[in-house]
C-alpha cells in the first residue's frame, strides 16, 4: 500500500449534500406561503374590479366645478374675491366664461344667500334695471310673483344683503357672485343613475 494515495468524501453530521449539490437544490418554502400567495393575488383582482366598477357607477353623470367653485344643482358657483361696480363684476364673470348669478327659483335663492351669507355688504347678482324695468343679464324678466318686487328705479343694479334682494347704484364697489354650468364627466343616465358632485 506504500505509495497509494486514498481519497475520501468526508461528510460533517447534518449534512445531507455537498456544495455542489446544495447549489441545485431547490428552496422548500413551507406549503402555506403558497396558499396565502395565491389568496393575495385573488384579493388584490378582486379590489381592483370593484374599484373600477364603483368609478364607472359612481361617476355615470358627475358635474365638476373649477376649483374655489361651488356646486349646487345644475350651476357652479364662485363669490369674487375683489370689487367692482357692476359692470366690472359682470365682465369679470364672462371672463371666467360665466355670468352673474341669477335666482331662478326659491331653492336656488336660498342657496345663494347662504352662498353671500349675512354680509353687511352687498354681493353684485345678473339683475338690472332700465327705464323702471327689472331684468336678468339673459334679459329674462324679474318674476314678481317668486321674488319680492323691488323698487322702481329708473336705473340700478340688484345686490344681496343681509340675505336680501336689495337696489344699489351700479357704481357702487362690492364684491360680486358669478355661476356657470358645470363641465359634465360623463352623460347622465336615464332611469335615476346616481351622480356625483365635486369641484376640480
Amino acid at each position: 500500500m506504500a505509495g497509494e494515495i486514498i481519497y475520501a468524501d468526508l461528510r460533517h453530521p447534518g449534512d445531507g449534500f455537498s456544495p455542489a449539490e446544495k447549489r441545485h437544490a431547490p428552496a422548500l418554502c413551507p406549503r402555506w406561503h403558497g396558499v396565502v400567495l395565491k389568496v393575495s393575488g385573488l384579493g388584490h383582482l378582486v379590489l381592483l374590479v370593484l374599484v373600477v366598477v364603483l368609478s364607472v357607477q359612481a361617476c355615470a353623470g358627475c358635474k365638476l366645478c373649477p376649483q374655489d367653485w361651488q356646486l349646487h344643482g345644475d350651476r357652479c358657483y364662485r363669490l369674487s374675491k375683489e370689487t367692482g361696480n357692476w359692470n366690472q363684476g359682470k365682465k369679470g364673470c364672462e371672463n371666467q366664461g360665466s355670468q352673474l348669478a341669477m335666482l331662478r327659483d326659491k331653492k336656488e335663492e336660498e342657496y345663494i344667500k347662504n352662498i353671500t351669507g349675512g354680509r353687511t355688504q352687498p354681493v353684485w347678482i345678473g339683475l338690472l334695471s332700465s327705464h323702471r324695468n327689472w331684468r336678468w343679464v339673459d334679459n329674462t324678466s324679474l318674476n314678481t310673483k317668486m321674488f319680492r318686487t323691488l323698487q322702481e328705479v329708473d336705473e340700478g343694479c340688484g345686490t344681496l344683503k343681509n340675505k336680501m334682494l336689495e337696489v344699489d347704484i351700479c357704481d357702487a364697489e362690492h364684491e360680486w357672485l358669478c355661476q356657470k354650468h358645470p363641465f359634465q364627466l360623463s352623460p347622465s343616465t336615464a332611469g335615476g343613475g346616481k351622480k356625483c358632485e365635486a369641484s376640480v
